[in-house]
């Protein structure tokens, strides 16, 4: 484990062995954090928090309450995680400041193993990002992603499934609004299979199995 002298990390964070916690991170307890991750500078990680093993969190990312991060999760630098739908500052008379710890209005974010979120993408509360998708840079998700689909804009959709490997292996056409079904596709860079039902993304390949060229 490594921790950079300039970073805070509250007495009740647990840490895994081979993590790397950088520069001006701040780590609020209680929290969980894997083993072999990666803490990017200036990063925010608040309490309640739960951070798998080997997790890559680039620098200036804000992973407020009520997150969870799988394992193999990449989120690049400047992504923002969100907790409440309808904010405010304070009580409906502006009599009295909101605290900061969850309350009822606190909704949960998960993000399933494998995932990855684009550098300055805005997580909204409430959802699911399914295994092995992929949140375009500077995107805004506002629903939940499922698995192995790459999404990108504001407000987010689909545009391609992508694979384990991170290589898109199906684009959507300008016209379709949803995913035909497709029996076999195969990518064209590391050679995993999958198939589409309704939307959905099934493994053809079973997980681990070495695809020769």
């Amino acid at each position: 484990m490594s921790i950079h002298p300039t970073a805070i990390v509250e007495e009740t964070v647990d840490i895994g062995e081979g993590t790397s916690i950088w520069d001006n991170v701040h780590l609020r307890g209680p929290s969980s954090i894997g083993q072999d991750c990666i803490i990017g500078e200036k990063s925010y990680v608040a309490c309640g928090v739960c951070i798998g093993d080997r997790v890559k969190i680039n620098a200036f990312v804000y992973i407020c309450n009520g997150v969870t991060i799988g394992d193999g999760v990449m989120v690049s630098a400047g992504v923002i995680f969100t907790n409440d739908r309808y904010p405010r500052a304070a009580t409906p008379d502006l009599t009295t400041l909101r605290g900061s710890d969850p309350d009822e209005h606190t909704q949960a974010t998960r993000v399933a193993q494998g995932a990855t979120i684009g550098a300055g993408a805005v997580i909204g509360c409430g959802i699911e990002l399914g295994e092995f998708s992929m949140v375009g840079m500077g995107s805004v998700v506002t629903r939940a992603v499922q698995p192995f689909h790459l999404v990108a804009g504001n407000p987010a959709r689909t545009i391609a499934l992508v694979c384990r490997c991170g290589n898109p292996f199906y684009h959507l056409k300008k016209k379709e609004k949803d995913l035909p079904d497709i029996r076999k596709a195969a990518c064209d860079r590391c050679g995993l299979e999958y198939a589409v039902h309704r939307n959905v993304v099934q493994e053809l390949t079973p997980p681990g199995r070495k695809v020769l060229p």
